[in-house]
């Protein structure tokens, strides 16, 4: 989580926003559509490097810096509202919802392209909409396009409801920033030709055949004849402007379609840019990104499972990140989103940039990397912002795993030295400080304390070990000797104060270690991202069975309980994947599922349990959640613990049998490149790999899922032994044949019943909520 205000302040308004606790009606979750858990759903379209990003609002708008781009339907015109999209194939960004009003289908399709493929070229926006009459007689439909500034704004800061601010400039590159404008009630507006236009700026185009009728607003005092000439329009900021309005008689079976195109930023009639959007075809454009981005996925990993849901939450969860990333001059900067969240943090990158290299991407996470260069201050800690000190050990973290997995040399002798100089400050302020841990800090975000953040420490650790693992990697034997040896006593300071701390606890490991209180956070990540503690260790179970205690809706509470916060449950998470808690980990999974958007998309906090399921400006998709869910996913079928490869981790029940395959391929590990495919029967299963190996793991681990009941299993024609829930194999193994049968209380589990159980559970409450009030 991170916010450019004041905790307490953002808690405030998120408060005024919230207001009494309130419900929505469970009858907009409609059997004939994907389940989309908010009530106020909100989707980017983008390229991948571009500096901005268009939004799609709740309602199907098109929202930028400069205006949003609305449509209508009927005669009067009702604006267009439609809660559900879907991405196209499940995944690209290419957005996709329809309607019916009086018996006409409206079909709308939505996507971004640069007009010279250059991500830093200005953005374009194509929208196509396809009316068909499906009825056996003629019938006339109505649709119209306009332009606003804005939504109704129902917050006390003045921004429309689930849009973000703008504009914003950055004091320096990766800071956050929006391109956009003010509204002013001296603007004028005109047509000329297909264009609406605002002081003289392209707005958006329009079809031409059959020609609209063309109106600046959609009433006039005293119903006089709407004007077209250029005026200065006495309107509000929500006023819709410069429509065009087509009236479409349609006979039986018969269809039109109708294509508009809106720039991100406004540019001059008169500019080139002009006739070369205008010549833009929307199926050249369209079928471009979809090369594009089927490309991009097709380098990657792949992973194959017998539900699309949690495959396609994969996909577009890569295409969510890379639209966040930015282009400035030579930097590529990762973001978190293009909303509210333009900006860079170390701690959220370095996870982004840490799914990248999971998922093959490794020169996409070099150049990402090279930018948290930026970020070392002069007495060698990284810092994105003021505070957070978690930045150092993100940073050394992220270096060390890209390298690691990489094996990539030169970037290892590039980094190091700023691995070094930071390396140098940790142990000047280590003894400067009465614990002998990472100074105290009011970091303003997370936890919500002053003092010694516990996390902090836990990911100063994973940033000590991955600068050994440089220290090795640039062979430089003193070095890694002397990080060893701070990371021992690094450690041994931590655990001392821990056990003071849980004495009082009960084992639970708070978030700040002076004190109790503050929000957890990073005291959930002392096994991962990386292992700290034994994942069995006391003080790990404590604070895993605190921490879930405090779920609601099946994941992870923030705000003293107050808020759902749907990432910060993959800490959780994961753990349970590292201690073989694997139906804790499945039925996670579903939950973090059922918590995201018909496109797939997750969010960060400000939704209240049981209530609007309304994240109000935490605007979807969040990129951290992104990340992490395909790390979350990648690690569930192949993991690195030590010098150990872990398959399958977790699966669920509903992966198993009837010959149903679950697949792992070209995923990159610390110890080379495998393909892992697993194919179950009644009885029965077979496993095939394929591993490219640069060094081979020391052991490889077979988990055998909870469910299934192990008679057998035999690794390229020997016999295994099996102990408890895993097995281990030699190394090399490239076959393994299981005989196994389902438990009689093998449970069913599902996204589909996962969805099913909210709704019937939300369905209650509603009830509930309608006798008692709240």
């Amino acid at each position: 989580m991170m916010r450019t205000v004041a905790l307490t302040a953002l808690w405030s308004a998120l408060a005024a926003v919230c207001g009494q606790a309130q419900m929505i009606d469970p009858a907009i979750d409609r059997d004939d559509e994907p389940f989309c858990y908010f009530s106020q759903p909100t989707d980017v379209i983008g390229v991948m490097d571009g500096k901005e990003g268009t939004l799609i609002s709740p309602e199907g708008y098109l929202y930028t810096g400069f205006g949003e781009l609305m449509f209508f339907t009927g005669n009067p015109p009702v604006p267009v509202r439609r809660r559900v999209k879907t991405l196209e194939r499940g995944y690209l960004p290419i957005v996709h919802y329809s309607f019916d009003t009086e018996g006409i289908a409206y079909a709308v399709t939505a996507f971004a392209a640069t007009l010279d493929g250059n991500p830093e070229s200005p953005l374009m926006n194509f929208v196509r909409v396809r009316v068909v009459n499906p009825t056996p007689v003629r019938r006339t439909a109505y649709i119209a396009a306009a332009i606003r500034f804005q939504n109704d704004a129902n917050t006390n800061w003045g921004v429309g409801d689930n849009r973000f601010g703008r504009p914003a400039k950055a004091e320096r590159t990766g800071n956050y920033e929006q391109a956009g404008v003010q509204f002013s009630t001296d603007w004028e507006y005109s047509f000329s030709g297909d264009a609406v236009l605002r002081d003289g700026k392209v707005m958006y185009l329009f079809a031409q055949s059959p020609a609209p009728e063309r109106m600046l607003t959609l009433k006039t005092g005293y119903n006089e004849s709407p004007s077209t000439s250029p005026e200065k329009l006495f309107i509000l900021p929500t006023t819709p402007a410069g429509i065009a309005m087509y009236t479409l008689r349609l006979e039986a079976g018969r269809e039109a379609v109708l294509d508009f195109k809106m720039p991100y930023e406004p540019f001059p009639h008169d500019s080139p840019l002009t006739d070369a959007l205008r010549a833009a075809r929307f199926e050249t454009f369209h079928d471009r990104t979809v090369e594009f981005w089927k490309k991009i996925i097709s380098e990657g990993i792949s992973i194959e499972l017998p539900e699309s849901k949690a495959v396609n939450t994969f996909k577009a969860s890569l295409v969510y990140d890379l639209i966040a990333r930015n282009k400035h001059d030579q930097w590529y900067v990762q973001k978190v989103n293009e909303f509210q969240y333009d900006a860079f943090w170390l701690r959220d990158a370095s996870f982004i940039v840490r799914m990248y290299d999971l998922g093959g991407y490794h020169e996409i996470a070099r150049q990402c990397l090279a930018f948290f260069l930026q970020w070392q201050q002069p007495d060698g800690n990284f810092l994105s912002q003021g505070g957070q000190y978690d930045g150092w050990g993100q940073t050394l973290w992220a270096f060390g795993q890209h390298y690691r997995i990489t094996r990539d040399q030169e970037f290892a002798e590039s980094v190091y030295p700023a691995v070094v100089k930071a390396v140098a400050w940790l142990q000047q302020a280590r003894r400067s400080d009465p614990f002998r841990l990472m100074p105290a800090t009011t970091p303003g975000d997370n936890e919500d304390i002053s003092g010694h953040v516990t996390g902090h420490n836990f990911i100063a650790l994973g940033g000590l070990k991955n600068a050994i693992a440089l220290a090795e990697g640039v062979a430089n034997a003193a070095d890694a000797k002397a990080f060893r040896a701070e990371y021992d006593d690094y450690l041994e300071a931590l655990l001392e104060r821990l056990r003071t701390v849980t004495a009082k606890t009960g084992g639970y490991m708070p978030p700040g270690l002076d004190s109790l209180g503050g929000q957890d956070w990073g005291n959930m990540e002392s096994v991962y991202p990386e292992m700290i503690l034994d994942s069995f260790d006391p003080m790990v179970s404590a604070t895993l069975a605190a921490t879930r205690a405090k779920y609601q809706e099946g994941i992870m509470t923030y705000g003293n309980g107050r808020w759902l916060h749907h990432y910060l449950t993959m800490a959780n998470t994961e753990t349970e994947v590292v201690r073989g808690e694997q139906r804790s980990a499945i039925e996670e999974l579903y939950a973090l599922l059922v918590h995201t958007s018909a496109t797939h998309a997750g969010f960060e906090f400000s939704v209240l349990p049981w209530k609007t399921r309304d994240f109000g400006m935490n605007l979807a998709p969040h990129g951290w959640f992104a990340a992490k869910y395909r790390a979350l996913l990648r690690n569930m079928l192949v993991r690195e613990q030590g010098n150990a490869l872990h398959l399958f981790s977790a699966l669920s029940p509903s992966w198993v049998g009837n010959g149903l395959t679950v697949a792992v391929r070209r995923a990159p590990t610390n110890f080379g490149v495998l393909d892992a495919e697993l194919t179950s029967g009644v009885g029965n299963a077979e496993i095939r790999l394929r591993a490219s190996y640069v060094r081979p793991p020391d052991s490889l681990i077979l988990h055998l899922p909870w469910f299934m009941q192990v008679a057998a299993v035999t690794a390229d024609g020997t016999a295994m032994r099996v102990t408890g829930s895993s097995v281990a194999l030699p190394p090399a193994t490239k076959a393994v044949a299981i005989t196994w049968k389902r438990a009689k209380d093998a449970p069913v589990l599902t996204y589909d019943g996962a969805v099913k159980s909210y709704r019937a559970e939300y369905h209650r409450r509603y009830g509930e909520f309608l006798k008692q009030g709240n």
